[in-house]
This record gives structure tokens, sequence and C-alpha cells, in this order.
């Protein structure tokens, strides 16, 4: 099947899920009662867990399908961290970034890199609540662009660390486990890496590498 068939059956499955969803919602407003009835608020939870769980498998099926643009990401990083920053809906949490001189350029989709990049910072966001700071360092290294994504929210415990990136495995209410696992797939499409070290107690540093254009 090719991703025009996988995203036509994502479409039909969405749309069913939205009736669902929308019929839901009509009767809670018809009878705002049922609100207090057992098991609906789970109900809805659950609804809107599906419809999430869809829409990244469906940005997971479209990966490789990628639109290439030769990039400074000195110049396109600062826009596309504020626009990630102000999805976070948070007037408490922000990124401090740190470029070294004479970066090259590289070869990327500027949307897909995008969200790749937001699912990291949403994934530092809710490990530190909602608060705080993280940092981006971007430099060259032997022929390669590093990014490192450096957050203070704990870190990670090191029985989970090696599901980090298996799908399902999460360890947060309502979550996919998703998120990381589909901005690693972007990543390596590009033909670059992405990894992480969990400093106990303290935070985790997401490392990314792309090869230089």
């Amino acid at each position: 099947m090719t991703n025009e068939d996988y995203q036509k059956i994502f479409h039909e499955i969405k749309n069913n899920i939205t009736f669902i969803s929308s019929s839901l919602q009509l009767i809670e407003k018809g009878h705002p009662e049922i609100k207090t009835f057992p098991y609906w608020n789970d109900s809805m939870q659950e609804v809107e867990a599906l419809k999430n769980m869809l829409v990244e498998l469906s940005s997971a099926r479209l990966c490789n399908d990628l639109t290439l643009q030769k990039i400074s990401l000195k110049l396109l990083l600062p826009e596309l961290i504020h626009s990630c920053i102000a999805l976070c809906s948070s007037d408490d949490f922000d990124c401090q970034t740190k470029f070294s001189a004479c970066l090259p350029e590289v070869f990327i989709d500027p949307p897909k890199f995008k969200r790749a990049l937001f699912n990291l910072i949403k994934n530092s966001y809710e490990a530190m609540k909602g608060h705080g700071t993280i940092q981006i360092h971007c430099y060259q290294k032997d022929s390669r662009l590093h990014l490192d994504l450096i957050d203070f929210g704990g870190g990670i415990s090191p029985e989970y660390l090696p599901k980090l990136f298996t799908p399902f495995e999460t360890t947060k209410q309502n979550g996919t486990g998703l998120g990381l696992l589909i901005a690693r797939q972007i990543i390596e499409s590009h033909g670059g890496s992405l990894t992480v070290d969990s400093r106990p107690q303290d935070g985790c540093t997401f490392h990314i590498t792309l090869p230089c254009a």
C-alpha cells in the first residue's frame, strides 16, 4: 500500500471517530447530568486519546515522504522553537539557544522537522510540568550537525529507559508512547540519529545529529 492509501484509511477512520465524539458531545449538551454517570468522563477521554493516536500513527506513516530544502538551522531554528514553545501554552516555560559559529547548512523538510522538534519539546515540557527553561545547543562535530536538547525534568528511570522509543509504552496518563518514536523516525529519515542520556534526579539530554549539506 502507498502512503496515499494509508492516508485515505486514516482519514476514513478519523471521520468515524469524529462522528462518535460529536454525538457524545451532543448527548452531554442535551443531558448535562450524564457527566455524573460512572465511566462517562473516562469514555470521553478514551475517544479523544483514540483520535490523537490516529493522528500520530498517520504522521508516522509519512516520515519518509520528505520535501527537502537546503537550510541554515541558525536562521530557521529560533522560529521553529518559538512556534513550538507557543504551542505548549505556558508563560513559565521557555527555551534558551546556543549556536556555534559557522554552522553548516543541512537538507531538511521544515514542517516534518518542526514536528520532531515539537514532540521533543513537548516531552520536556511535560517532564518539567510546564515550568522552567530548556536549552538547545547547536554545533558541528565530525562532519555532522549536532543539536542537544537539555531539560531538567528529573530524568528517566533506568528500568524504563530501554522502552523509551517503544510504541504504546508510556508512563503518561492518556499518552500513546508515539511522540518520541515519531521524532526519531523523522530524524532518521533525514539521515540523522536521535539518542538520549538520562541524568537521574536532574533531567535528560536528547542528542540529534544530521548530515551536513
